[in-house]
Parts: structure tokens; sequence; C-alpha cells
């Protein structure tokens, strides 16, 4: 009978994590999607010159009615908003404040109706975009084991600018964000991919 050395058992469990993993995870990977995708709305208010209690921030890894954050207690947020001295609106991602330099931001030139996959490149993660009313933008959260076996990956959300309201320093923004492991789908209802 012929034993098993560690290194053999180890290369062994290693390559069945593997499996696990790529088997474990948003198409292409094979898990299927279960929590639907629905559009919501959000406001943020800037990051200066507004009441700290109110929320400037958003966690894409957060139930729908709670991504509103306050920065004065978390720092764990994808992307804040602020307005400059000269009145532009900008959405910073969390690595342009400092933080988690995992969160994108992509400005869009389609309709929030028109994007319906996140695209697979081109998110800006250390520098602020301008948005303005009736724009477009998709965001990458940071990665996460959230509704995941065995791997940590980002999700992906898009974003409508309904409202800039300058006198109170606010935005109001249309949201869907999919929270499936893996999935890059933008559409309401449960995603294909």
């Amino acid at each position: 009978m012929r034993r098993i050395s560690f290194w053999h058992l180890a290369f062994g469990l290693s390559a069945a994590a593997l499996v696990g993993a790529a088997s474990g995870c948003g198409d292409p990977f094979g898990q299927e999607a279960s929590i639907e995708n629905t559009v919501d709305t959000v406001t943020l208010y800037a990051l200066r010159d507004t009441p700290i209690r109110l929320p400037s921030a958003y966690d894409m890894l957060q139930p729908s009615g709670f991504q509103a954050v306050r920065t004065d207690t978390t720092s764990q947020f994808d992307f804040a908003f602020d307005i400059d001295s000269t009145g532009r609106a900008l959405i910073y991602p969390a690595g342009a404040l400092g933080l988690s330099r995992e969160p994108g931001l992509q400005p869009m030139d389609k309709t929030f109706e028109e994007v319906r996959r996140a695209p697979d490149s081109g998110y800006r993660a250390d520098s602020a975009i301008t948005v303005t009313q009736g724009g477009v933008f998709v965001a990458r959260s940071r990665v996460t084991s959230l509704f995941c076996v065995y791997v940590a990956v980002p999700r992906y959300g898009k974003f409508h600018v309904l409202v800039l309201d300058p006198t109170i320093r606010s935005i109001t923004l249309e949201t869907l964000v999919d929270l499936n492991c893996g999935f890059r789908g933008l559409e309401p209802g449960i995603p294909g991919s």
C-alpha cells in the first residue's frame, strides 16, 4: 500500500479548493444568481459644508435602504459625493480619499436603461469623476466574499443623477446594484450574467 506524502495531500487539497472556488461564484463559475436586482433612489450630501450627520458616501455591499452612509462613522464605502469650490459635483472613489483602491468609477455615454452590463475594465480608482444632472456612471465596489463561496469579488452598480441641488449641496441618484457573486448584470430582476 502506497503512503501519501504531506505535499501530495496539500497539493490535492489546494486543487480541490481551486475547483470549488471556480464553481462557486457567478457566471462563468457556475453559481446561479439568487438576489433580485432592484432600482432604488438615494440622496447623498456633500462632504464639505453640510452637517456631519448627513450621509455623504455610498456602500454598495449593503441592502437597499442602508447604502447611504456617514463618513464620520465608517470608512467602509465605495464612493462619496462632494461639490468643489467652483460648484462642480464630484464623485470620489474610496481610493481617491486615501481608502481602499478597489472601488472604481466609470462615466457612461448611455442612459440608465441602456446600461445592461457593467464593463470589464476602464474604472477610475484614484481620482474623482465630474457628474451632471442626467448623467450616468457605473461603479465597482471593494472586494468581498459576501454571498460567495470560496472567493472574494467586487459588485457592480449603475447610477443615474436625478437631482443635483447646489443650495442644500445634495445629489439624488437612481441606483441598481447587483449583489450576486461575480455577476455584472445591471437590469432589474434576477441577472443572467
